[in-house]
């Protein structure tokens, strides 16, 4: 067993995107609340940026059992990964390429020491610049040969991918494909969405979790019931989430 005093070899994790678009945000004091709901033995927030109110978030996290906190590096100007978990976890080996300034702080590889489960956690850069277009299928090409260097191993890749299954190849929807292809158990939820765009209504799933081989899925759905949690929580201010949870259960 994983984790045999509690887990019964079960572990649940959560993705969410936070929503603090590359900059320093006020993180309400319901987000852990939230985030307690849905008891995670592993949380990945993608969108995440370190600002003055970190230190008491982590000590939030430590208040709901998420005890072992660490973040990617800090980017001026870009948003960071934070995973959070019940167990100790240690940093990767995985580092993601320095082919633009967001892309090494959008990724975050750690291994959780008792179980040695692999957790990659990833945002997909919106790539707006001129020019930058192509670096999203370079991302993706990165992440395809992580997700090939962790196969073996029992791993999870999971956050905000900026890609959904239907995209065309122009927006490397292909590369999802491949990805599935190559024996990774795709948490995709069957109904509902995981974005919805504040002006247009338009809804995406592009939040996702990949398991490995080694691992087998037992559950996975995109949660909204955050925007209970507070009455600013269906605001559409920066700063609050904007995407839904995504929970995903899975054994060895």
């Amino acid at each position: 067993m994983l984790f045999p005093s509690r887990f019964e070899d079960v572990v649940k994790i959560l993705a969410w995107n936070l929503n603090h678009r590359a900059a320093r945000r006020r993180i309400p004091g319901w987000i852990s609340s939230a985030i307690e709901s849905v008891s995670p033995d592993v949380a990945v927030l993608t969108e995440y940026v370190e600002g003055a109110d970190h230190t008491r978030f982590v000590s939030d996290l430590a208040s709901i059992g998420l005890s072992h906190v660490s973040t990617s590096d800090q980017v001026k100007g870009q948003n960071q990964i934070l995973i959070a978990s019940r167990v100790s976890h240690a940093k990767g080996s995985l580092v993601a390429p320095s082919l633009h300034p967001a892309i090494p702080p959008n990724a975050h590889h750690v291994v959780l020491t008792e179980s040695g489960i692999n957790v990659l956690g990833f945002r997909m850069p919106v790539f707006t610049e001129p020019g930058t277009r192509g670096l999203k299928r370079s991302t993706w090409e990165w992440l395809l040969q992580a997700a090939d260097f962790l196969r073996a191993e029992p791993a999870v890749v999971a956050g905000d991918f900026n890609t959904a299954v239907t995209d065309a190849a122009t927006h490397c929807g292909d590369c999802m494909a491949q990805l599935i292809g190559t024996g990774w158990a795709h948490a995709l939820p069957e109904s509902g969405s995981s974005f919805r765009h504040q002006s247009s209504g338009s809804e995406r799933a592009i939040d996702h979790a990949f398991v490995s081989p080694r691992l087998a899925l037992k559950s996975y759905e995109y949660s909204w019931s955050f925007q209970d949690s507070a009455p600013e929580a269906r605001s559409p201010k920066v700063g609050i989430p904007d995407h839904a949870m995504l929970i995903v259960k899975f054994a060895a």
